[in-house]
């Protein structure tokens, strides 16, 4: 063994941690190899915790700086993949009790190993016995032995102790801070995301940019008799190879250890339908393929169709802020205790505040937009109106001005002539009220809605009326806050769902409706009543049990630095929600799309619940579906919503967010190629129920 610097890990009664004491063994760094591998260390950095190399304890002095090989971007030590080798922990025992070496009661040292990306490789390390009872208060070093992975790349070993047959320490609350392994080999590669197509014609070609870099310890060679290539492998779900030796690319210059570069690549897809792994391997002509000396290839998916793409998706809405079918599951405990209304909209807006709405004018609710989808009557230049009390119609401008008063159930009627409203009484057929000014309906009797025949529906409140520029009518209906929630609950969630999914709801839809208010500008109104805002459907929409959920939320509102959110819901994200800045927010940059900041109070959210709710009828609908689009369709409606004619479809390629959402989708054809945002092109032009896609299945 060669002498080296610990690796100081700290072990206290409920710690495991890499928090290096101030002693003369804590500053600086050195790893200790079994086996036939060489002793490699590197020394502590000049000037870090205030000490230069001058000064460092004897225990180091017999690390050079000659020995030192640096990494741009890494732990500094290189490992040899699959080499068995040691680093030097110290273990510090600051409880009560002594830590055997032997016995039925022995501790011992071992680790848990994982990747880069934090997912675990193998829980159960090497176990290394203590050479030695650790006493209470004692610090002793152990040499930790470590079974380093077989192929490159960067992995965190997490040292633990456990006595066998009982627990790890890490299981009592310990913390458990990670070393970082570099394995890395002569040549090594390390690959970064690609434009490879997501879906692809049988046999079609297209250019695709691969990022690479050197992560080796030698220089790549472009020429000379073993040159460095960019090669590709074919291989079908069986893993079995159907294009072994894909295209060279070749290397614009020999490439030393850490630099980086970008190549295009010219790729051919297979001539049969199916999906495939598209494997990107870097190749020493003469030598081998990188992947066959311990170097894991690069792999994309991908579905080669005929004329076509078939989307797989999950959820139903744009996917941001509250899941109902999410809130239903957390209501109900489908995965795990059932939670009330505050703490489910919570979850699906982290970084919002729970507040009481302040006292604030009517909401105004739109009735004539024309309305769509839930409502689907409108008001044109016609309305029929009565309350079962009677009505008064005043001047809107000043309510003392009264034009009519009508008995109970008499209507009214109003009409248009260019910008002249036309009022007429419907029992005598008298004209009551002609001109341009802005009019308004009051019931008699304040707890009587009023009924709009061409809605179908009745109102509580008050309704204004006046004529539009185009010669219709817009009619607005002035509610309070609550009011207009308990018409717009029901319109929104079913009411026979769990009362706690019904209060969050109620929170997040009264919200909404706050923040349309807040920024409505010179609008004459607020929320427009069906899918474009919220499904408001007045009395005739009104229940007891969603009634009790907003009488039990009353003016509870979601703010942000003391202001009403943007409280988006949807009715399924497919199990995770998304940050707005990559969907509906994402920014143009250059030829593609990127997320922007998007809003502090929303997240990606993982949702298992949603994923597990059910209600009377059964589970949620919307876990998972499938919609093909034939190439020709795709062709008409890029050229319909967009005006660029893309010739005969070729590939489709997604750049994804975190959340798993197309931000961007690049589609290429025979004539041109055209890179759109993924919420309007997946959702709006080719009609799909989320963005939450994949070209394979789930």
């Amino acid at each position: 063994m060669v002498g080296a610097v610990l690796v100081r890990l700290v072990l206290t009664t409920l710690v495991i941690g890499a928090a290096l004491q101030p002693d003369a063994a804590s500053t600086a760094f050195a790893v200790r190899q079994t086996g036939d591998a060489a002793a490699r260390a590197i020394p502590h950095a000049r000037g870090e915790r205030g000490r230069d190399d001058a000064t460092q304890p004897a225990a180091s002095s017999t690390v050079k700086a000659s020995t030192a090989i640096a990494y741009p971007d890494g732990p500094a030590l290189p490992w040899s993949p699959g080499e068995t080798s040691s680093i030097d922990v110290m273990v510090n025992n600051d409880t009560g009790a002594t830590w055997t070496a032997a016995g039925a009661d022995a501790m011992r040292l071992s680790y848990h190993l994982y990747d880069a990306s934090g997912g675990l490789l193998a829980w159960d390390g090497l176990r290394t016995m203590l050479p030695f009872d650790v006493l209470p208060g004692q610090r002793e070093t152990v040499a930790l032995t470590v079974a380093v992975p077989s192929r490159t790349g960067t992995y965190a070993v997490k040292p633990d102790l456990i006595r066998e047959g009982k627990t790890w320490l890490s299981a009592t609350g310990a913390k458990v801070d990670p070393i970082s392994l570099r394995v890395t080999a002569q040549l090594d590669a390390g690959y970064g995301g690609t434009t490879a197509p997501a879906s692809i014609v049988p046999g079609g070609e297209v250019n695709i940019e691969v990022p690479l870099k050197n992560t080796g310890l030698g220089t790549w060679a472009a020429g000379g008799a073993h040159p460095v290539n960019l090669g590709y492998h074919w291989f079908d779900m069986s893993s079995h190879a159907i294009v072994w030796d894909g295209a060279r690319t070749a290397l614009p210059h020999d490439v030393a250890p850490g630099e980086s570069l970008t190549l295009t690549v010219d790729m051919r897809a297979p001539q049969a339908e199916g999906t495939y792994a598209l494997a990107w391997d870097m190749v020493q002509e003469g030598t081998g393929w990188f992947s066959t000396s311990a170097v894991p290839m690069r792999e994309d998916l991908v579905a080669v169709e005929q004329d076509g793409v078939t989307f797989y998706g999950k959820g139903w809405g744009h996917g941001i802020g509250l899941s109902q079918w999410g809130a239903q599951g957390w209501a109900e405990g489908a995965a795990g205790p059932r939670l009330n209304g505050e703490q489910i909209v919570a979850k699906y807006f982290p970084g919002a505040q729970l507040a009481l709405q302040p006292l604030s004018l009517p909401f105004r609710v739109l009735l004539s937009a024309p309305s769509t989808a839930c409502i689907a009557r409108t008001i044109w230049n016609v309305a029929r109106m009565e309350s079962a009390g009677g009505m008064r119609l005043v001047n809107d401008a000043d309510p003392s001005v009264v034009y009519a008063e009508t008995g109970p159930a008499e209507p009214l009627r109003f009409t248009t002539s260019g910008s002249t409203l036309m009022v007429t009484d419907g029992w005598s057929g008298q004209r009551v009220y002609v001109g341009e000014e802005t009019v308004t309906l009051v019931p008699k009797q304040w707890w009587d809605p009023i009924g709009i025949d061409e809605k179908g529906l009745e109102y509580r409140g008050n309704i204004q009326v006046q004529v539009r520029d185009e010669g219709n009518l817009r009619v607005v209906n002035f509610v309070s806050s609550d009011e207009y929630m308990r018409g717009a609950l029901p319109g929104e969630m079913p009411n026979y769902w769990e009362v706690e999914a019904l209060r969050a709801q109620a929170i997040t839809a009264r919200t909404y409706a706050a923040w349309r208010q807040a920024t409505a500008g010179d609008r004459t109104w607020d929320v427009r009543d069906d899918t474009a805002d919220q499904c408001y459907g007045g009395h005739s929409f009104e229940s007891p049990r969603t009634t009790a959920a907003v009488e039990s939320t009353a003016g509870e509102i979601l703010t942000y630095a003391g202001a009403p959110i943007r409280a988006l819901y949807s009715s399924a994200h497919g199990g995770v929600s998304e940050n707005v800045g990559c969907v509906l927010e994402a920014e143009r940059v250059g030829t593609t799309w990127k997320c922007a900041d998007g809003w502090p109070y929303t997240a990606v959210v993982d949702d298992p619940a949603e994923l597990a709710a059910y209600d009377i009828r059964g589970p949620n609908p919307h876990g998972l579906w499938s919609q093909f689009v034939s190439g020709a369709e795709i062709r008409r409606q890029i050229i319909e919503d967009y005006g660029v004619d893309i010739g005969r479809f070729v590939s489709m390629e997604f750049n994804m967010s975190p959340g798993g959402r197309p931000i961007s989708v690049r589609v290429r054809g025979s004539a041109d190629w055209v890179d759109l945002k993924g919420d309007r092109f997946l959702r709006t032009t080719l009609g799909l129920k989320s963005t939450l896609v994949k070209v394979i299945p789930f």
